[in-house]
């Protein structure tokens, strides 16, 4: 009961973070899905985004990987890639990443390349991850450093706490900030992000 209420307290608190990570260093799992949720409600907070994030697993190592963000300003954009975990250790997951980015009301394009993902793993309840992002901007079949954007966050597996539904891998809840890089904010070089991230079980097993 008592760590029923802790999350229900988390949750109603999140929304006030309102944007969303980008991605961390360890791969789905062959087979599983995973979403990425941030939700900036009816666009209250001015620097926020409602975000997804959606991962698939083609092999251990090997994701399919993308987001779309949806702005207050309305420059939704979208992104997809693929993603290879490196290194899988006891304590630390690193991943390398290459995809492309889109705008929706615009023909602006970039490449995200290269990029280093991490998770650093302190124990079953707590890990620590992100990504540094190299952003090039495709102009003219051209490309042009943008900067680099990153973000850290600590991921918090709920599994451990609460009884999960026999399709759900994992849910975790993580709390971040993130430095977009292209661009300098007005609300400081790092702004708040929170996601619930949801890891689904295999939608079909082998016989």
């Amino acid at each position: 009961m008592f760590k029923n209420a802790i999350i229900l307290i988390i949750l109603s608190v999140m929304p006030l973070f309102s944007s969303g990570g980008y991605d961390h260093g360890t791969s789905t799992g062959k087979g599983q899905l995973e979403l990425d949720f941030t939700w900036n409600p009816f666009d209250l907070i001015e620097f926020g985004q409602t975000y997804i994030v959606i991962g698939y697993g083609l092999t251990n190592h090997l994701d399919i990987h993308g987001y779309y963000a949806h702005q207050t300003d309305h420059q939704d954009n979208y992104y997809y890639g693929l993603f290879y975990q490196f290194i899988d250790s006891k304590y630390l997951d690193l991943a390398s990443a290459i995809g492309r980015r889109h705008y929706t009301v615009s023909d602006v394009d970039d490449l995200f390349f290269p990029q280093i993902l991490y998770n650093i793993k302190f124990s079953k309840l707590l890990t620590v991850g992100g990504a540094f992002v190299n952003i090039l901007r495709i102009t003219n079949s051209t490309l042009k450093s943008r900067g680099t954007a990153f973000d850290v966050a600590l991921y918090l597996p709920l599994s451990g706490i609460i009884k999960l539904p026999k399709f759900i891998h994992e849910l975790k809840l993580a709390f971040g900030i993130f430095n977009p890089g292209v661009f300098e904010s007005d609300h400081g070089d790092f702004l708040p992000t929170y996601s619930i991230d949801i890891t689904f079980k295999k939608f079909s097993k082998n016989k």
